[in-house]
């Protein structure tokens, strides 16, 4: 009799995927390409559009009842997509999440629109992303630079989808979305890793963990973002905001998370598994 547990449809999904990884890594690297070679202009725009409108609205809040005021969807999304993440992924993930949006809404206010910025910054990033994926033994640096080659590869896909405006702030809120489930992801990973779990099985259940929050937190900024610039949108911006709310999903488990497995996790596995016993105990006999 075979006592092993089987698998669920969730899992053997994400084993799939990551069987075919290398098929999700030769088309995000196609796409990108031609994602760039045939709008790059887009690329340098969308930033651009999306650093001045985060300047002109915090310009205009003079007090926190004025940002609630004017961010309450918005507001509420992101609360609730960080409270998922420490529900569901532990502290790490909700405290990678809290830190990766506030650097991103840094980036954004360094960024102030300028247009001689934005290639310099994403320059230095991607140097900082590849020189930390080489050298450094840490969750984060393991899946940053990963995250740069498929953020481009989500700002395309983004610029597919087309929709109305601002088309700025729907970049940026899902780009900032993504970057933070991205980094609790990757800190999932290494906790898993730290407990002696074998690579593709920290992988597996770290991306398990993050189900729930990219689902239900993708589907809430979408939401909101329509609510918050159409008030009651009409059908073609529910329609937009479906579509990005595919694209955003498929590009998490379809494309990032395979991809992230070519990075050396395995440096960062413990020589001893830690395992913890869930059986419930017996009662004793009188």
């Amino acid at each position: 009799m075979d006592l092993r547990e089987k698998p669920g449809k969730v899992q053997k999904f994400l084993e799939l995927m990551l069987r075919f990884r290398l098929i999700a890594l030769v088309v995000m690297v196609i796409a990108t390409v031609s994602f760039v070679a045939t709008g790059w202009q887009d690329f340098v725009s969308l930033p651009l559009s999306a650093s001045e409108a985060f300047g002109m609205w915090f310009a205009e809040v003079d007090s926190v009842g004025g940002f609630f005021a004017t961010t309450q969807y918005a507001s509420v999304a992101a609360v609730a997509c960080i409270a998922m993440l420490f529900v569901f992924g532990g502290v790490r993930a909700g405290v990678a999440s809290v830190v990766s949006t506030a650097v991103c809404l840094a980036a954004l206010f360094v960024l102030d629109g300028g247009e001689g910025v934005v290639l310099p910054m994403f320059g230095v990033f991607a140097l900082v992303a590849l020189a930390l994926f080489l050298f450094v033994k840490n969750s984060v640096a393991c899946a940053l630079f990963p995250f740069v080659l498929c953020g481009l590869f989500l700002e395309g896909l983004l610029r597919l989808c087309g929709g109305t405006e601002p088309v700025g702030f729907w970049w940026a809120s899902f780009s900032i979305f993504a970057f933070a489930v991205s980094m609790a992801f990757a800190l999932v990973v290494g906790k898993h890793l730290g407990a002696g779990v074998p690579q593709a099985g920290a992988l597996v259940k770290a991306a398990k963990q993050m189900l729930v929050p990219v689902l239900v937190g993708a589907l809430l900024l979408a939401v909101a973002i329509v609510e918050s610039n159409a008030d009651g949108a009409d059908s073609a911006s529910w329609l937009h905001a479906a579509l990005c709310y595919v694209v955003l999903v498929a590009w998490f488990f379809v494309f990032f998370f395979p991809i992230t497995s070519f990075a050396p996790w395995e440096r960062l596995r413990s020589g001893t598994r830690r395992v913890q016993m869930k059986d419930k105990k017996k009662k004793s006999k009188k």
